[in-house]
Order: C-alpha cells, then sequence, then structure tokens
C-alpha cells in the first residue's frame, strides 16, 4: 500500500511538473531581431503591432486574405515573390547554406557533386526548397519551418539542412542543442537579400516602411539592434526618400486600411536570430 501511494505521489509531481514546464514555455515572449525591429517601426509610425505566427507556404495566401497585412521574417527577395508581393528595399544580407552533422565533414564537402545524393531537408516555400530544385536534389523533404531542417540533421534523418546562413550560424555557433552540427565552410549555394511584404500594389505601406528602415539606421537604432543578435556584418546600408506625396490613391489605400483598423499585422514562422521565443 505504502509503495502504491508513493507511486502516485510520483506521477503527480511529474504531471504538476510538465504542465508548469508547459505554462512556462507558453508564456516565453517574442523575441528576435525582426520582431524587435518591426516594433520600433510600428513605434516610429504610430502604429499598434500584433504579430501571427503562419505557415510558410501561405504567406502569399496569408497576405491576399488580410489575416496579415506584412510579411516580416527574413524573406528572401525574389523575382518570383516581387511579382505575387509588394517588397520593402533590402535591409539584411544572408545565404544559403548547408547544414550537416559534424562525423560528415569528410563525406560532404564544398561541392554540389559531394553532396547530390543525400537526404536534403528544408522549409517548405523557402530560398531552401528553391536551392533543391534548381540542383534538382532527388531526395528532399520540405517541412514546416527551418528549424525542423536543422533538427532533422541533428536527429539523423536527413543528411543536410538547406537554410538561411543567418539561422544556421546561430544554432551551430551559439545554441549547445546544436553542437554536433556545422555548416560546410565555403559553400555558398545563393546569395540572397531580406525583405519586408505587402499585399501586391500596397506601395504605400512599403514606402513607410522603407522610409522608417532608413530614419533608423540614420540614427543609430538599426546597427545598435543588429549588435544585440550578432547580425551587425549583415545588415544592409539602408537609405530612402519616401515617395508618399507623389503617390496615387489607391498606391496610398493600404496604408489607410492598416490606420483605419489601428493595428498592422505581421506574419512570422519561429527561427532564431529573427523571431523566437526567449
Amino acid at each position: 500500500m505504502k509503495k502504491k501511494i508513493i507511486v502516485a505521489v510520483l506521477l503527480c509531481l511529474t504531471v504538476l511538473g510538465s504542465v508548469f514546464a508547459f505554462a512556462g514555455c507558453a508564456t516565453k515572449e517574442l523575441v528576435g531581431f525582426d520582431i524587435e525591429l518591426a516594433k520600433l517601426v510600428a513605434e516610429e509610425l504610430n502604429i499598434t503591432v500584433r504579430f501571427q505566427e503562419i505557415e510558410w507556404t501561405n504567406k502569399e495566401m496569408e497576405l491576399q486574405s488580410k489575416n496579415i497585412d506584412l510579411v516580416w521574417n527574413g524573406l528572401t527577395i525574389d523575382e518570383e515573390r516581387l511579382q505575387k508581393m509588394q517588397i520593402s528595399i533590402p535591409y539584411m544580407n544572408n545565404n544559403q547554406v548547408a547544414v550537416i552533422r559534424k562525423t560528415d565533414k569528410d563525406k560532404y564537402t564544398n561541392s554540389i557533386d559531394s553532396i547530390k545524393d543525400a537526404n536534403f531537408a528544408f522549409e517548405g516555400g523557402s530560398a531552401g526548397e528553391s536551392v533543391a530544385k534548381k540542383y534538382a536534389f532527388a531526395k528532399t523533404n520540405d517541412l514546416l519551418k527551418q528549424i525542423d531542417a536543422v533538427t532533422e540533421v541533428k536527429m539523423g534523418t536527413s543528411d543536410i539542412a538547406l537554410v538561411d546562413s543567418v539561422l544556421a550560424n546561430y544554432y551551430c555557433n551559439s545554441d549547445t542543442a546544436f553542437k554536433n552540427l556545422m555548416v560546410i565552410p565555403d559553400f555558398i549555394l545563393n546569395e540572397e537579400q531580406y525583405g519586408i511584404a505587402a499585399r501586391k500594389g500596397d506601395v504605400g505601406t512599403i514606402d513607410k516602411i522603407n522610409a522608417m528602415l532608413s530614419e533608423l539606421q540614420a540614427n543609430g537604432k538599426f546597427k545598435q539592434l543588429a549588435e544585440k543578435y550578432g547580425l551587425a556584418s549583415e545588415i544592409c546600408d539602408v537609405t530612402y526618400e519616401s515617395k508618399w506625396d507623389s503617390l496615387t490613391d489607391d498606391e496610398k489605400a493600404g496604408w489607410k486600411y492598416i490606420q483605419d483598423k489601428g493595428e498592422i499585422v505581421i506574419g512570422y514562422t519561429i527561427y532564431a536570430p529573427i523571431a523566437f521565443k526567449g
């Protein structure tokens, strides 16, 4: 009987521990370079900001349906996206890189031939997926988040994660949970730049954001924030003069819509150091 009571008590303690641990995780604050930069811009524009987690593959649909107003989450600027969305001037440099287990450093080197037969993981709808298509890699696994791709490699269920260098360098160099991983040295699969996306035709909102980014760089806050997250070497020279006075009413309509509802909703996915729970 005594043993049963002890087991029951231990079980209760375990359950309570799990509940409190979950509650602790749930209450963690959303932080990151893009999160804090968006807050700075919103504050300067005197508008409330709200963050909405999305699936990356649905980002265009989320914009068009007006569930969100912006995609602000390490979005790579490319021609296809420029056709579908209104995108800001570049604010950060990035590369597509290959993350591997350290035990595979002699197997996978800085050549396409050495990696072409590996099992690849990447975020669906990402620039990593574009790289996989570009080189026609046969064994691929598209996932919900970039961090999922990195975790696949860590666990040994995939060989290589095709991800942003901004993310890869953070997890491989700063997060002890991924100490068994590394970025293949001197192996850039694609050079890119990040931008902020609004609905196609929403020139006014992007003009406001561009102008604020330029102002934040001029007053030093942009660089200060980048230094906080170890990204000072990656930020772009953001210089922009507002074109607001020359815009048409239709081009200004998107910003008026945001002002009328009183908030700007930003779509994001989780990955450090851009957006994560800290």
